[in-house]
């Protein structure tokens, strides 16, 4: 693996930042230092073979590169951070190389084998009192002098601070939108000539340039009904006889920061449900316009709600107005999940209920009840802003059988089944005075 090369001033200050951010967090805990594994690959059930490597997090943090099984950073309150870098001689897999910026950013050491690593890393532990584990303690036989393994009150105080983004995160998030979104328009123009969902993902990996153990999450690359599923995990290898609809859900990954971008087409632009992806569209651009720090988010969610109740009206999927369509919670069942979450090393990136550093949890409105964002907006931090308008046969089974199913047009909904649905998912930056969309300046540029 190419070890990710990037603005080195700009990298020192992000582990500057964090490292004070640890500091503070190690200090609710009353401890010294922390010991941060990387992580191990877990093997199969009675097999030799293992899931692609995802270093912890916490350790990502600080050290943007996957390579890294099996190394350990040392926190140390007022000191640089120590990495134990465990390179292992091997003929079997190339060994991973420590990147010229580590030098600068850490005290290193190299290790050949487990265990000289663990025996420095354990004489080193006796200059410090009191010594947390954060991260994975099953990777390891630890035998280490610890006080805590993953105390709530460092591990909350960490999460609620990742929410906000370093300017060396952004650029890599930036990174990650750009790769994203070369697969994407790779993945439009191979739909559009008639591919199938798997010949769409090789396209995406392709022109993406991502090893596919390697995405940020499995490709949803749904065609015509699939886009109702809306984890969608499969990929036919044959095209379907009639093409409708095409929904795809793929990111990237930039130095272990992801993006998530979701766009929707028409097999036949101009017709009525083109009209209806560029409709949702509209609304998703206006939401993105919406944000700014302080909002919360949960207002914005309930807005899209109202918003979609709209839709369900001018397209005249039901007979009575949006309003009635909102309070009767029609909504609910085209518009399921909520309207994003926060993003970083993780997906779906943590910290995203928490009101403070002390994990206390903001929790959802009883409506919606599976919200992962519930915190006001803040400047530096970045989500989605992903609406969607479903027409999933379960929901509308269990709508059909309710009292508001009546102001339902069946004969509408059943025509749109087979297209899916749809849904638009962009990344964006809250800034000083508003917000930045990372994903549309990348689709106009490169499109």
């Amino acid at each position: 693996m190419t070890n990710p090369t990037f603005d080195d001033g700009d990298f020192l200050d992000h582990v500057e930042t964090i490292r004070k951010q640890w500091e503070h967090a190690l200090a609710g805990n009353s401890s010294d230092a922390a010991v941060v594994p990387a992580g191990a690959m877990p093997m199969y059930f009675q097999d030799d073979q293992a899931p692609a490597f995802h270093p912890n997090p916490h350790f990502a943090r600080f050290y943007p590169d996957d390579d890294c099984e099996h190394s350990v950073l040392l926190v140390r309150r007022a000191d640089k951070p120590k990495l134990y870098f465990h390179r292992e001689a091997s003929f079997w897999y190339q060994p991973p190389s420590l990147p010229d910026w580590a030098g600068d950013a850490f005290d290193v050491e190299e290790h050949d084998n487990e265990d000289a690593l663990m025996k420095s890393l354990v004489h080193d532990l006796a200059d410090f009192g009191r010594v947390a584990l954060v991260g994975p303690a099953e990777s390891y036989d630890l035998n280490l002098p610890l006080a805590a393994v993953n105390p709530k009150n460092v591990v909350n105080r960490l999460q609620f601070a990742r929410a906000l983004k370093t300017p060396f995160e952004q650029a890599r998030m930036r990174e990650a939108t750009e790769i994203g979104v070369r697969g994407h328009l790779a993945a439009r123009d191979t739909f559009r000539e008639g591919g199938s969902e798997f010949d769409i993902h090789m396209a995406y990996l392709a022109a993406s340039r991502q090893q596919e153990s390697k995405l940020p999450y499995p490709n949803i690359i749904a065609l015509n009904e699939h886009a109702g599923i809306l984890h969608y995990q499969h990929y036919d290898r044959t095209s379907p006889a009639v093409s409708r609809s095409f929904l795809i859900d793929a990111g990237g990954r930039s130095g272990g920061y992801h993006s998530d971008i979701t766009r929707t087409y028409s097999a036949n632009p101009g017709d009525e449900f083109d009209d209806l992806v560029t409709a949702l569209d509209e609304k998703q651009r206006a939401a993105v316009a919406m944000v700014r720090p302080g909002l919360a988010y949960v207002d914005l969610h309930v807005h899209m709600h109202r918003e979609i109740a709209e839709l369900l009206a001018r397209f005249k999927f039901v007979r009575c107005s949006a309003e009635g369509a909102y309070e009767r919670s029609i909504t609910d069942k085209f518009f399921p999940h909520g309207l994003g979450h926060l993003l970083g090393l993780q997906t779906h990136d943590v910290g995203g209920q928490f009101v403070n550093e002390d994990g206390d949890i903001g929790e959802p409105p009883e409506r919606f009840p599976k919200l992962r964002f519930t915190r006001p907006l803040e400047t530096d931090q970045v989500f989605t802003v992903e609406p969607g308008l479903y027409f999933i046969p379960a929901l509308l089974a269990e709508l059909a059988d309710s009292e508001a199913g009546r102001d339902v047009n069946w004969e509408k909904i059943e025509a749109f089944t087979p297209y899916g649905g749809v849904r638009i998912e962009d990344n964006v930056l809250v800034t000083a005075d508003g917000v930045e969309n990372l994903t549309r300046p990348a689709f106009d540029r490169l499109g």
